[in-house]
C-alpha cells in the first residue's frame, strides 16, 4: 500500500497547484503533450518489447477485448432501469484508462521489471479502445462512423506506433547482438519513460474538478463499473489465469489494476462541441474515478494476494 503513496501525493499536489501560479492550463497542456506524444510511447515501447508472447496467451487477450464490448452492452441495458439515459454512459463501462495512470500504477506498486505482464494485459482493451470505442465515440459526435478518421488517429498514434514498434523488437530483438547505438538509444528511452509517472500525476492532479451537476449521474457509473469488473476479475484470474493458463501470479495483480483504473480519458477529446450536461458528468465521472481507482488499488495491493 505504501508504495502508492508517492503518486497519490504527487495527484494531490497537482490538486494543490490549481491556486497557485506554478501550474496554468497551458502549462498543463504542454505537459500532457510531452506524456502522450513522448514519454507514455517511450514507456509503452519498453514495455511491450519486453512482452511475452505465447499462442496460447491470445484467449486471455480475447476475453479482455469481449469484456470491454460486454461491458458497453451492459451499460445500454441498465441505462432506462438506473435512469442514466445519457449516450456516454454505455461507453464510460468500457475500456481502461492504462496509459495515463493504470502503468504509473502499476509501476509503483510491481516495480518496472514486470512490464512486459502488464502489456500483455493491456494489449485486449487497446484493440478495443482504438478499433470499437473510439469508433462509437465518432459515431455519437458527427451522427455517421468515419472509417477514414479512425485509421488515420490509429495508424499517426505515436501511442499504438510505440506499440506496434516495441511488439517488433519483442519478437525479433532477441536474435540479434546489442549494439552501441541501439544502448544509447535504449537509454534516452529510459529516460523519457522515468518522465511518465511524475507527469501524468501532477497534470491529471491538477485537472480533477467535481461539480455538484451530473454527481449522481457519475456516482452511479462509478458503482456500476467497479462491482461488474471487480466480479469479473476475480472470475478471469481464478479460472482463467490461474486454472488454465496457470500464469505467474504477476498477471492476476496486473490484471486487478487495470480492472479498477477509471474509464479511457479519450472519451473526453471526442465529445460533441456545447454538450455541457454530457460534459459535466464525464468530466465528473473521470474525475472521480481517478480517486477512487488510487484508493481501491492502494487497497487491493495489500489484500489481494
Amino acid at each position: 500500500m505504501y508504495s502508492i503513496l508517492p503518486i497519490l501525493l504527487l495527484f494531490i499536489l497537482g490538486f494543490l497547484l490549481q491556486r497557485s501560479k506554478t501550474l496554468t492550463e497551458t502549462s498543463v497542456a504542454g505537459a500532457k503533450r510531452i506524456v502522450s506524444d513522448l514519454a507514455l510511447p517511450a514507456l509503452l515501447f519498453q514495455a511491450f518489447s519486453s512482452l511475452e508472447i505465447e499462442s496460447r496467451y491470445l484467449i486471455l487477450i480475447a476475453t479482455i477485448f469481449l469484456v470491454c464490448l460486454c461491458m458497453v452492452l451492459l451499460g445500454k441495458a441498465l441505462a432506462k432501469p438506473l435512469r442514466l439515459e445519457s449516450p456516454y454512459f454505455p461507453l464510460l463501462l468500457g475500456g481502461f484508462e492504462m496509459g495515463m495512470l493504470g502503468y504509473a500504477l502499476f509501476l509503483s506498486v510491481y516495480g518496472s521489471e514486470h512490464l512486459g505482464k502488464m502489456a500483455l494485459i493491456d494489449l485486449g482493451q487497446v484493440i478495443f479502445v482504438f478499433f470499437v470505442l473510439m469508433a462509437l465515440l465518432i459515431k455519437e459526435r458527427d451522427g455517421v462512423s468515419n472509417t477514414k478518421v479512425l485509421l488515420r488517429q490509429f495508424f499517426t498514434s505515436p501511442v499504438i506506433l510505440a506499440i506496434f514498434a516495441g511488439i517488433v523488437v519483442s519478437i525479433i530483438g532477441k536474435q540479434f547482438t546489442p549494439h552501441p547505438l541501439w544502448t544509447a538509444l535504449g537509454e534516452v528511452i529510459t529516460l523519457l519513460a522515468n518522465l511518465t509517472v511524475p507527469l501524468i500525476a501532477l497534470s491529471i492532479g491538477y485537472g480533477i474538478h467535481i461539480k455538484r451537476e451530473g454527481l449522481m449521474w457519475s456516482l452511479k457509473t462509478i458503482l456500476v463499473r467497479k462491482i461488474a469488473l471487480v466480479g469479473l476479475a476475480l472470475v478471469i484470474n481464478h479460472f482463467l489465469v490461474d486454472q488454465i493458463l496457470g500464469m505467474e501470479s504477476i498477471y492476476r495483480y496486473a490484471l486487478i489494476v487495470m480492472f479498477l483504473t477509471p474509464p479511457p480519458f479519450v472519451i473526453t477529446i471526442y465529445m460533441r462541441p456545447n454538450d455541457k450536461e454530457n460534459a459535466d458528468y464525464v468530466d465528473n465521472t473521470l474525475s472521480l474515478d481517478t480517486l477512487v481507482s488510487i484508493l481501491l488499488v492502494m487497497i487491493a495491493s495489500t489484500l489481494y494476494v
